[in-house]
């Protein structure tokens, strides 16, 4: 697999209206681009497997939780949370086991083929899943074999998470689109790789985010941040112009413009 292999998936994706993203594709490919020399026929193979389940009628939280993590043994790495095999498909793949996240799409995938309504949900801190179902909402877990969550255990997982009482607010209940779920997988290891030092790594990371989301303003801004911080103002530069090239004639442009003019002062 070379490198025009994995970035002609993201850059497709890039075009795509979110309705139209295969998200497990994107993240197959976003794994290609760190393991060049294996074959992602097989990993194909799995997905389609697990999306060729027999229809199963009606939206089922407990139908999808049975085909990933009963038939399939996917659950979540409570044990090496922080390794990032987790957040690298091909290796939840091998390994049946990943962050929420990363298992979350594997559920999107599923539930697509199905032709249900499944999105990530706007939940900080642990990705949950957001099914209508005929009766209500179906809050899913997929970190925790597919368990689904009713609003007490959310309210007392966001205190966890917060580590204080937090009231639960509607827009953590909210759906969010296809290529947010991608660019969170994404962010997992860009933050961890910041934290290490591995600045490098991380800008690998956004560039990726770029090709797949080139129109959201915060992936080209922290782009630029990076470089700048790495003290290439002139890339940090090159970068938001690139951004601009992608935003023109959105508002989101202004911020980039902005983030430009203030790095030529700074380079004059």
């Amino acid at each position: 697999m070379t490198d025009s292999d994995w970035q002609s998936v993201l850059r497709r994706a890039g075009v795509l209206l979110d309705d139209d993203l295969d998200v497990a594709e994107v993240a197959l490919a976003l794994s290609m681009a760190d393991h060049p020399e294996r074959d992602p026929a097989p990993y194909r193979q799995h997905l389609a497997e697990l999306a060729s389940a027999p229809p199963a009628g009606a939206p089922s939280a407990t139908w999808l939780a049975e085909r990933l993590a009963g038939q399939f043994d996917y659950r979540g790495d409570g044990q090496t949370y922080d390794d990032m095999r987790n957040a690298d498909m091909m290796a939840v793949i091998n390994r049946r086991r990943g962050l929420p996240v990363a298992l979350g799409i594997l559920y999107i995938h599923v539930a697509r083929a199905q032709g249900w309504s499944l999105a990530g949900l706007n939940f900080p801190g642990h990705f949950l899943l957001h099914l209508p179902l005929p009766e209500g909402l179906a809050i899913i877990d997929p970190f925790n074999g597919g368990r689904t969550r009713d609003m007490g255990e959310m309210q007392a997982l966001l205190n966890r998470i917060a580590g204080r009482e937090v009231a639960l607010q509607p827009e953590h209940m909210a759906p969010v689109p296809a290529r947010h779920v991608l660019m969170r997988l994404q962010n997992n290891i860009r933050i961890r790789a910041e934290q290490a030092g591995d600045l490098k790594r991380a800008e690998e990371i956004l560039h990726r985010i770029s090709l797949f989301a080139p129109r959201e303003p915060g992936v080209w801004l922290d782009r630029a941040d990076l470089a700048a911080r790495s003290g290439n103002l002139k890339a940090a530069q090159e970068i938001l112009g690139d951004g601009l090239g992608h935003l023109e004639g959105l508002g989101a442009a202004q911020l980039l413009e902005q983030a430009r003019e203030k790095l030529t002062r700074r380079l004059n």
